[in-house]
């Protein structure tokens, strides 16, 4: 029969990964993963690093020799820490002030990071590889925070063959997460004429051209609501044109962010936009342009699901929710040759990421820590030799 082991050293990894700066840019992420190598071969885990660019890679920690896997993914990278004038703690220092670990990347996301290396060591400590009828993968990324290029370039090592679950232990505030919105930034670009500003009716003023379309990207949102993720939203977040006050600016450019929920997806309204840009620009003295900057799929697992509905269960049946931006999981999930079901579970609160004195509660991550190992010993471990304390 088995007993659940109880996890102790997530907090020691953790303040480890703190200490080792990982800010994107410049997205460096050797000595994190020098680091959790060097860990990995200390503990007897199998471990793997790919290098994809200059001091950027992907680390793969396997347990167990089953064909089929329950893949935990976590980046390894973080957001800068900005002006360090406005940190009361060191952001490198890991430091615990009551019962909160403070530091760059303690909640988004080493500390699901930490959690996801601890389990690994828990498995192997107490189970045999041929105990497991799933193998147990932590995937650790680099560049998940500006371009997720290191997600993308693990696609090619062939985990998600094997893969039948996907656990993303970003900061959820211990909710479940079953969803992500898509992801869609556009360009638009207005192609005028120059001319003296004294005499603007000789030019095609791109700038003035170009904010006439915006009732169009507004109106474009689509109306629909999901349950979990709510409404599309649009932020124009950029613009630029023109370099001085009397010249007509003959060029200019719009930089838009839309996010997305079910049922529609980024390639699909993309298209519908270029329609009605198109057609607007039938009309137009100035040419336009549409530039696709990113797009990431909207993705939603099923509460149905055999695997989420059991991690809810574990988790002490915590209420779901969706995340409004894209993870590495969009990647692992649209590239998946399986309708691939996921959550997204992890300690801290994501309205305190990315901030100054960032950090994550202890008792969150204790708590995350049991739903962790009381999920993997029912899913990996035979029923039939299972007992918990």
């Amino acid at each position: 029969m088995w007993i659940i082991p109880k996890m102790t050293n997530s907090i020691s990894i953790l303040k480890n990964l703190i200490q080792i700066k990982t800010e994107n840019p410049p997205g460096k992420t050797k000595k994190i993963i020098e680091w959790i190598e060097h860990w990995a071969k200390a503990e007897n885990i199998p471990v793997e690093t790919h290098w994809y660019e200059k001091d950027r890679g992907n680390i793969v920690l396997t347990i167990g020799k089953a064909d089929k896997t329950i893949l935990i993914c976590g980046h390894l990278d973080t957001v800068p820490i900005g002006d360090i004038d406005n940190w009361k703690h060191d952001p490198f220092g890991g430091t615990v002030v009551n019962n909160y670990i403070y530091g760059r990347g303690s909640a988004d996301m080493k500390s699901g990071v930490a959690i996801a290396l601890n389990s690994l060591k828990t498995f192997k400590d107490n189970f045999k590889d041929s105990d497991m009828q799933y193998n147990i993968t932590f995937l650790g990324t680099s560049d998940e925070e500006v371009g997720l290029g290191g997600v993308k370039a693990s696609i090619e090592l062939g985990l998600l063959d094997k893969t039948e679950f996907l656990i993303v232990p970003e900061p959820t505030g211990l909710k479940v997460g079953i969803a992500e919105k898509g992801v869609l930034w556009v360009s638009i670009i207005a192609s005028g004429k120059s001319a003296h500003g004294s005499a603007p009716e000789k030019g095609i003023n791109a700038i003035e051209e170009l904010v006439k379309i915006f009732p169009i990207l507004h109106s474009s949102v689509p109306k629909t609501k999901d349950d979990i993720l709510g409404r599309s939203t649009l932020n124009i977040g950029v613009i630029q044109g023109g370099n001085i006050a009397n010249v007509v600016p003959e060029r200019a450019e719009v930089q838009c962010d839309y996010r997305l929920v079910p049922p529609v997806q980024p390639e699909e309204f993309s298209e519908n936009l270029a329609q009605k840009i198109e057609e607007f620009a039938a009309e137009s003295p100035a040419k336009f342009e549409l530039v696709i900057n990113q797009t990431m799929p909207v993705i939603k697992s099923s509460e149905d699901d055999d695997f989420v509905r059991k991690f809810i269960e574990k988790s002490g049946n915590q209420p779901v929710s969706g995340l409004n931006y894209a993870t590495d999981g969009a990647v692992l999930v649209s590239n998946a040759p399986i309708n691939l079901p996921f959550v997204l579970y992890g300690p801290g609160d994501p309205k305190r990421i990315h901030i100054s004195d960032e950090r994550v509660s202890i008792q969150e991550i204790n708590a995350a820590e049991k739903t962790f190992m009381d999920f993997l010993t029912e899913i990996c471990l035979p029923r039939s030799k299972k007992s918990e304390k």
